[in-house]
């Protein structure tokens, strides 16, 4: 049974949590009526609409820019953003298709390169592979062999070079004449010192060591144009290294030896002159071959090829129309506003 004293407790507990409530809850002064809530404003464009025209407009800027790969990266970011956005999951299943295609075609424009002993073009190739698929094992395993050749060849030939210079420093400090027993070309007008310097240069530029002994050979010329038949003597072995090379696939690096054996016998050769239009009429469509496969995954490097094609061979039409359609295909894919 309940006692007053207990009745009188309980009203006491009562009327204290009702006093803590009202403490809580702020009032408002009295004869003012009670504020309301701030509305709350929701933004139409949020964060993640924000992000998802950011990454479109970055994948339409890398594929403008022929940066496939970058390109599906946010293009993939979009459609987990908004996974029911059909026009991104279309776009992003086209540029896979095109990054495989361009994988295949360069794989094997870069195989055939190697095979023919070109390994500045067939790094070209390799290096498009991994700009398309950088974990591209072919390629990487690839590239790393060409490094390995180049550095083997590079090794030969500085010390080709150094045997070869290693004369040049003796005959020039001694100011000898020729050793005993050497014989200069018959037909040259050039003095015995003369005629020994030249040959050094000609024994340097068949040592492999290209780019020096092209040097060489070209202040030898400089400084004897009136040499005919030194100057023969060095189209000649010019143009001899070029048939080599022509002879490996090395069309581009045959053509350019041609040009120079022709200028530093600084009169006609038509065996020459013929190889020289032959080849650049050949490379030129190399490039022309070239530009239209790239036309299909990377407009910028479609546009130098086939640029270099043309530069090559101006009378070639299809390659010149070609020319034409990449650059306004390009201009118009980076005039194409940000979805």
């Amino acid at each position: 049974m309940r006692t007053p004293a207990h009745a009188r407790t309980a009203a006491v507990i009562a009327i204290a949590s009702l006093a803590g409530a009202c403490a809580q809850a702020p009032t408002a002064p009295e004869g003012e009526p009670a504020p309301t809530p701030a509305p709350r404003v929701v933004r139409a464009d949020g964060p993640r609409d924000e992000a998802i025209r950011r990454h479109r407009e970055l994948a339409r800027e890398a594929r403008a820019a022929g940066d496939l790969a970058t390109a599906v990266d946010h293009l993939h970011v979009v459609t987990m953003l908004a996974p029911g956005d059909e026009a991104a999951r279309r776009d992003a299943e086209t540029l896979r298709g095109e990054i495989q295609r361009g994988v295949r075609d360069n794989l094997e424009a870069g195989r055939t390169a190697m095979r023919s002993g070109d390994n500045a073009r067939a790094s070209a190739a390799f290096m498009r592979v991994l700009a398309l698929e950088p974990r591209n094992a072919e390629a990487a395993r690839s590239l790393r062999e060409i490094d390995r050749q180049n550095m083997t060849r590079a090794q030969a030939n500085r010390a080709a070079r150094v045997r070869v210079e290693d004369l040049f420093a003796d005959a020039r400090a001694a100011k000898a004449a020729p050793p005993a027993g050497y014989a200069a070309a018959p037909a040259s007008a050039a003095g015995g010192n003369d005629a020994y310097d030249l040959d050094q240069r000609i024994e340097m530029f068949r040592a492999g060591d290209t780019t020096t002994a092209l040097r060489e050979l070209k202040a030898w010329v400089d400084t004897h144009p009136k040499d005919r038949a030194g100057r023969q003597r060095v189209g000649s072995a010019v143009a001899e290294r070029a048939k080599e090379l022509e002879g490996k696939g090395q069309r581009e690096a045959a053509l350019s030896l041609y040009e120079q054996a022709l200028s530093l016998r600084g009169e006609p050769q038509p065996e020459w002159s013929a190889r020289v239009a032959a080849l650049r009429k050949s490379v030129a469509a190399d490039y022309y071959n070239q530009g239209v496969k790239a036309m299909r995954t990377d407009l910028n490097g479609a546009v130098r090829s086939l640029e270099t094609a043309v530069k090559l061979d101006p009378q070639n039409a299809n390659a010149a129309n070609r020319l034409r359609e990449a650059k306004a295909a390009r201009d118009k894919l980076s005039r194409i506003p940000a979805k």
